[in-house]
């Protein structure tokens, strides 16, 4: 027995060469899996019946809103219209005195009357131009004065601010005229009208071109000129003749209405804050 110092015992045995080395013989795989989950597309008839019910959903709400953005679009700039007509007449009486010593022996002295109060874009009193183009027709259809654009008969006022003035009728001097009529009984009648100095209509401006159909009540609006100031056509009227003179109508020329549906509904606009008399 040999001894190393006082430590442990010195095993001389030799090492077996067939031993176990498990660092050699056991490989560990430590690469992470990775799970891919397979994953279904639509089919085409899925794609399909999505796609329909879209353009379902579209043709429904679409010209809903389409319709209602233009509704609020020429309520807007009647507003600002008839807005615009007041100031201008009130301006006008404080500078030149009451309407019934007014001389309003043409159609083109309203508007001569007013223009230093407005602000006017083109004068074309009784040239082409300065109206949009197209037919004049009442609500029902009826042409009432054709293309004014192209007339020469109708003084005329382009504003700055997306409308115009025209004058149709004769104005009357002193704000008092008479009118003769046929009642139910077949009698001819003649009437004072009093407080009516005549009317003025207000046109919204658009570049629609010649085919475009300008109704009375949408496009344009008839104002009465009194001593008391300028307001929409039926301004005292009672509901019943409001909604009488501002519908659609027949489109029959038998109607009384015919030729006048649209005359109220500045009047209409103005109570109810819409138009459904056209767009319903």
């Amino acid at each position: 027995m040999n001894f190393r110092g006082g430590g442990a015992t010195y095993n001389s045995l030799p090492v077996r060469e067939n031993s176990i080395n498990l660092s050699n013989s056991v490989k560990i795989d430590k690469t992470p899996k990775i799970l891919v989950e397979k994953k279904k597309g639509f089919t085409l008839a899925e794609v399909l019946i999505t796609l329909g019910v879209i353009g379902i959903v579209a043709a429904l709400t679409i010209p809903n809103l389409a319709r209602k953005w233009e509704e609020r679009a020429i309520i807007s700039k009647y507003k600002k219209m008839y807005a615009t007509l007041s100031n201008a007449y009130n301006r006008a009486v404080a500078d030149k005195g009451d309407p019934e010593y007014w001389d309003l022996s043409d159609k083109a002295s309203i508007l001569k009357i007013l223009e230093p109060y407005l602000n006017v874009a083109e004068r074309c009193y009784n040239k082409k131009g300065c109206v949009s183009d197209g037919n004049f027709n009442s609500l029902s259809g009826a042409v009432r004065y054709g293309r004014i654009s192209q007339l020469t008969t109708y003084p005329k006022l382009r504003l700055n601010g997306g409308f115009s003035l025209v004058v149709l009728d004769p104005l009357h001097n002193g704000c008092e005229w008479d009118t003769t009529y046929t009642d139910i009984n077949g009698n001819t009648v003649t009437s004072r009208i009093t407080n009516d100095c005549g009317t003025i209509t207000g046109v919204i401006t658009n570049a629609k071109g010649k085919n475009y159909i300008n109704y009375l009540g949408k496009d344009h609006f008839v104002f009465q000129i009194t001593p008391k100031g300028i307001y929409p056509y039926g301004y005292k009227s009672k509901d019943e003749q409001v909604k009488k003179y501002c519908k659609k109508g027949s489109p029959e020329s038998d109607d009384p209405n015919y030729n006048t549906n649209g005359q109220t509904c500045g009047t209409w606009i103005l109570r109810y804050d819409n138009m459904d008399y056209f767009y319903e």
